[in-house]
Parts: C-alpha cells; sequence; structure tokens
C-alpha cells in the first residue's frame, strides 16, 4: 500500500510512450480473451441437454454471468480507480480458471451437481473475472490517453467484442470436428486461456498518465476545466503520473491567450508561427507568456500600441502574414473553434443524482439489455430454425451454425466498437457535431437490428439480424463510456461507468425470462423442430422491439438536454471578463 502512496517518479517521454504501449497491448490482451461471458450460446444448448435444464432454467444460468458481469461494475471500477489494475487481473486470472473448471466436471459428471442454480453460481464467478479483466483493461487506457481517447478506448473495447468471435471459431474447428462437439475440452480450454492471458495482463497493465501540457494559457470562466502549465506544478516541467492524470483539461484542445500564439507545432509536423494580436479592451494586462517554454512579451504589458516599436509592428505584420490559420478557427460549422461540450469531474452521490448521467444510464439499460438478451438466446433461435427446417438432423452441424451466429454477432460487436470511436472523434473534429446527436443515430441502430431478427424466419434471414445485432451492440458498447468520461470527466470514471452499466443485467433478464416463458409454453417438450419459422418466441421481439423505441425516445432526451447545456455555457464563455480564448489541437507530451 505504500508504494501507492508514495510519489510516482517523474517519466520522460520515450518511456511514456515506451510504457503507455506496453499497457495498450496488456489491456487488448485482457479484453480479447475477457469475453467469455458471451459464450454461453455455443456450449449453453449441450449443458441444458446433457444436465436436462428448461429453456427458463438455461437462461437463468445464461443471464447470472451477466448479473456477475454487470452488478460488480461499480466495485470493480472503484477498485480500479484505487488500487489499481494488476490486483484486478490477477483476481480474473484465478477466477477464470476456477469458474470454467467448474463448468466442464460438472458437465462430464465428475463433480456433484446438487441443484442446476450451482450452475448459475458458477456462471455469476465468470461474469466476475470478465468485469475485473475489462475493468482494469478499459480504466487504464482511459487514463493514459487524452488526445485520441475515443478511438483507443474503442480498440480496447472492440477487442472484448471480438472475443467470442475468435474463440467461437476455435471451438468450430478443434472442438466440434466429430458427431458429437467436445464441449468438456471446449471449457477446460477456456479455463486455461482465462488463467494465462490475465496472468500477463497482471504484469503489463500500468496507468501512465497524459504527460504535461506544453503551453500555458491565460485566465478561464469559472466551470471550464483546463490542465495547469507546468511552471505552475512542476519545476522540471513535468508531470507525475498522478498528477497528469488530475490536473487535465477532459474535453478541449490547449487554450492560448488571443495575446500571443507561439511556435506551437501540431502532430503532422507543421506549426503556428508567432503571431502578436490586439488585445482585448477588458482584458488583464499580463508580463509575459510562457509559450513552448519561453518567455514572450505581451502585447498588453505596454500602454497599447503605443508602445510598441516600428521594428515590433513589423515583425507583427510578418507574423501575421505567415501564421498557418489554426483548423479550429477555420471550422464551417463553429466559427470561433470551441467546444462547448464540456466535461464536469462528477463522481459518487452527484454522478448519481445528475440527470444528464441518469439518462445516459437509462438508454443504456434499455439498449444494452437488448444486446444482452439476443447474444444469450441465438442458439436456442438458431437451434428452432435449423430443426424446424431439416428432416435429417445433425447434432454437430446445428453447433456449427450456432458457432457461426456467435461469431457474426462476435464480429459485429468488434466493427462496432473499433470504428465508433474514430467516427465520432473525426465527426466532432472536422464538423463539430454533437456527440449526443451521434448517441440517437446509434440507439435508432438498436431498433432496426431488432426489427431485422423479430421477422427473420429462416437461417441466412437471421444471420443479417445476428450482424447488426452485434453492430448495434457494439456501437452502444463503444461509444457510451467515451461519453462517460468526456461528460463527467476520468478522474472517477472507472466508479462511474460501472454504475452506467450496472442495470443492464436486469433488463437483459427480463427480455429472456420472458422469452424463456414464451418458449417454454407454446413447446412444453423442448423440442426445437416443433418451432416453424421461430412461431414458438417471435411475441418475444415484440417486446424487445418496443423496449428499444423507449431507449431512441431516452436519447432525444438526453440530446435536447446536451443542447441546451451547450448554450449555456457558450454564454457563460462570452459573458466573462477574460482575454478571448481560442482553441489550437492537443499538444501533449505523449
Amino acid at each position: 500500500m505504500s508504494s501507492l502512496l508514495s510519489p510516482q517518479p517523474v517519466l520522460s517521454r520515450s518511456e511514456r510512450h515506451w510504457l503507455r504501449t506496453i499497457s495498450m497491448l496488456g489491456a487488448c490482451l485482457a479484453t480479447a480473451t475477457s469475453g467469455t461471458v458471451y459464450l454461453y450460446s455455443t456450449y449453453g444448448p449441450a449443458l441444458a441437454h446433457q444436465l436436462h435444464l428448461t429453456s427458463t432454467q438455461s437462461n437463468v444460468v445464461a443471464i447470472s454471468a451477466n448479473y456477475g458481469l454487470l452488478l460488480s461494475g461499480p466495485f470493480f471500477g472503484w477498485a480500479a480507480d484505487t488500487v489499481g489494475p494488476r490486483v484486478l487481473s490477477a483476481f480474473a486470472a484465478i477466477g477464470s480458471f476456477v469458474s470454467f473448471s467448474a463448468l466442464a466436471y460438472t458437465y462430464s459428471g465428475a463433480l456433484e451437481l446438487p441443484h442446476w442454480l450451482f450452475l448459475a453460481a458458477y456462471m455469476v464467478l465468470v461474469g466476475l473475472s470478465a468485469q475485473s479483466a475489462n475493468m482494469a483493461a478499459v480504466t487504464t487506457t482511459t487514463k493514459n490517453f487524452k488526445q485520441n481517447r475515443g478511438s483507443a478506448v474503442s480498440l480496447c473495447i472492440a477487442f472484448f467484442g471480438l472475443s467470442p468471435f475468435v474463440l467461437s471459431q476455435l471451438n468450430t474447428i478443434f472442438f466440434a470436428t466429430g458427431d458429437q462437439p467436445d464441449t468438456f475440452g471446449f471449457l477446460r480450454f477456456l479455463s486455461f486461456l482465462g488463467l494465462g492471458t490475465s496472468a500477463v495482463a497482471a504484469t503489463s497493465l500500468a496507468v501512465i498518465g497524459f504527460g504535461p501540457s506544453r503551453h500555458q494559457r491565460n485566465g478561464v470562466p469559472e466551470g471550464f476545466i483546463v490542465d495547469y502549465p507546468p511552471s505552475e506544478t512542476s519545476s522540471s516541467g513535468l508531470l507525475s503520473s498522478e498528477e497528469s492524470a488530475t490536473n487535465v483539461d477532459e474535453e478541449r484542445g490547449l487554450l492560448v491567450s488571443n495575446a500571443t500564439i507561439g511556435d506551437i507545432r501540431i502532430g503532422g509536423g507543421a506549426s503556428y508561427g508567432a503571431a502578436a494580436r490586439k488585445p482585448s479592451n477588458n482584458s488583464a494586462s499580463v508580463g509575459s507568456d510562457t509559450v513552448g517554454g519561453t518567455q514572450q512579451p505581451s502585447p498588453t504589458a505596454g500602454t497599447g500600441s503605443e508602445a510598441m516599436t516600428p521594428a515590433a509592428a513589423a515583425a507583427e505584420a510578418e507574423a501575421e502574414a505567415t501564421a498557418i490559420p489554426s483548423p479550429a478557427i477555420n471550422s464551417r460549422t463553429n466559427s470561433d473553434g470551441i467546444d462547448y461540450d464540456t466535461a464536469r469531474n462528477l463522481g459518487g452521490v452527484e454522478y448519481l443524482r445528475d440527470p444528464e448521467a441518469q439518462l445516459l444510464a437509462l438508454v443504456l439499460f434499455l439498449c444494452g439489455g437488448v444486446g444482452v438478451f439476443y447474444i444469450n438466446n441465438v442458439g436456442t433461435i438458431v437451434n428452432a430454425l435449423y430443426y424446424s427446417s431439416t428432416d435429417t438432423p445433425d447434432h454437430s452441424a446445428a453447433q456449427r451454425l450456432i458457432n457461426h451466429h456467435v461469431a457474426v454477432v462476435s464480429l459485429g460487436s468488434f466493427m462496432g466498437r473499433l470504428t465508433i470511436g474514430f467516427v465520432v472523434d473525426t465527426c466532432k473534429r472536422v464538423w463539430n457535431l454533437p456527440r449526443s446527436g451521434i448517441l440517437v443515430v446509434v440507439v435508432l441502430s438498436v431498433v432496426v437490428s431488432q426489427i431485422a431478427v423479430g421477422i427473420a424466419g429462416t437461417l441466412p434471414l437471421l444471420l443479417v439480424g445476428s450482424a447488426l445485432t452485434g453492430l448495434s451492440y457494439g456501437f452502444i458498447f463503444g461509444f457510451v463510456p467515451t461519453l462517460v468520461s468526456v461528460w463527467f470527466g476520468t478522474q472517477h470514471f472507472g466508479s462511474n461507468w460501472g454504475l452506467t452499466s450496472m442495470l443492464i443485467g436486469f433488463s437483459g433478464q427480463a427480455l429472456g425470462a420472458f422469452f424463456g416463458y414464451v418458449y417454454d409454453k407454446n413447446i412444453p417438450d423442448q423440442d426445437p423442430s416443433k418451432c416453424p419459422s421461430g412461431s414458438c418466441y417471435r411475441v418475444a421481439f415484440v417486446l424487445s422491439i418496443g423496449i428499444a423505441t423507449l431507449g431512441l425516445l431516452a436519447a432525444a432526451v438526453l440530446a435536447r438536454r446536451r443542447g441546451h447545456r451547450r448554450r449555456q455555457n457558450r454564454r457563460q464563455w462570452e459573458a466573462e471578463e477574460v482575454n478571448h480564448i481560442e482553441y489550437v489541437p492537443f499538444i501533449l507530451a505523449e
């Protein structure tokens, strides 16, 4: 514990690059193998047949993993913020090994099953282990990146969505080759996989921080968060990881006074030439500005234009003629280049009471639960459509079809999680589109996916619905964590994200229970061949479409509130008696 409280060593830029890279690779490895919570459909039907479970009992066992995953979010988020990622990764390694080993030996009969609820307990441990590994990876990535945080977090979360695709394909290639699938061997493989990858993550994950900003900025209106210049936080000009993770601007580019824009280098290697500009009449005079680590005389230091020498005036004219205009200022959608979608460092009770946080949690509760429900029941749906459409069923062929649909859902989820961060970052930087508006489009894709699945009466049509469901599910889970960090800060990100996502299990459980009730009522003997074109479960998707539509309405209300907040922030900014502030791209010592 003393090492956690001791000051962190000051790292050079190259050291931060190296450690951040190692940590990112460890995070991607951890999430790429922690998506086992979504693999139940690959072994669930065989497990239910071997242990004589009804559809309702199988649904309870499946959703138990989601309860473990989602309800533990606040605790593991707090743990990630407090004790760090390595302890969580160690727990994930042990939990994965124990839970899947218990499932394997229960399936084979070597471990006695006093009651089917013991299977639910094993699945809870599967979910706990997956959440521990995932929260350690995502929280670490969020705190290590700023300029491209949306893309970095999306990449990390994307591998979590890709995990079922990779593992279901391995199941098809190595464990579903004979007349009967080798479910015991697959479960044992998952136990050792979780043990090994989480152990590697425990040695590689570390919070490195952003690195210090290189530029000082002048007065900023109250309520707008900025990171502190090196001269105010560290005599060496470098911040420790803990300091740089706390004293940062959560959302916007660096703030530089209109009075002086020094030789500022951007990512592509171009630079903004020094340009002294006319000061605002109501701005306070300052003696000098620190830009790029050097002292620059401020135009406001004297008595105005009378104090400027002819040589200085000529230098000013030359600088203005050669200066490269800021892309933020030349934005086609925002003439002042300012992003008014500011962050607020909220956590704990403040976060729970915030209406926007509540609406965001409601959107995730409704739309995320729809995805969880489909992922847990796609095996039953595929079996119903397959066995009702053939006179000579093959159990291994049915297992391969299930694996194929699970792989399609997983691949769609991976693509959704991977692309949404890049798309949102691009839309924000180039067109300044509000993130809350993009969220409405994302939720609309969930509604479309449920309609596609609900009307699918054949396996090819269901495959389209599986792809759309995976894609929309990936959009939701790749985008909402970024919104939590952008709108409510990174200081309490782990806890906030855990609180936001914890209720998804309840909506997924409710839909899954309703699906199981409808299925059992229409097919009491659990014979899937008696469900032509999915008629035995279609009513369940009428409910899922309605729930997704409610999520769309909640997203629209949230978008309206965020628009009102942006207008308030703009009025507050423009009313302040300070120098006008301009934005330039993030320039961090990463």
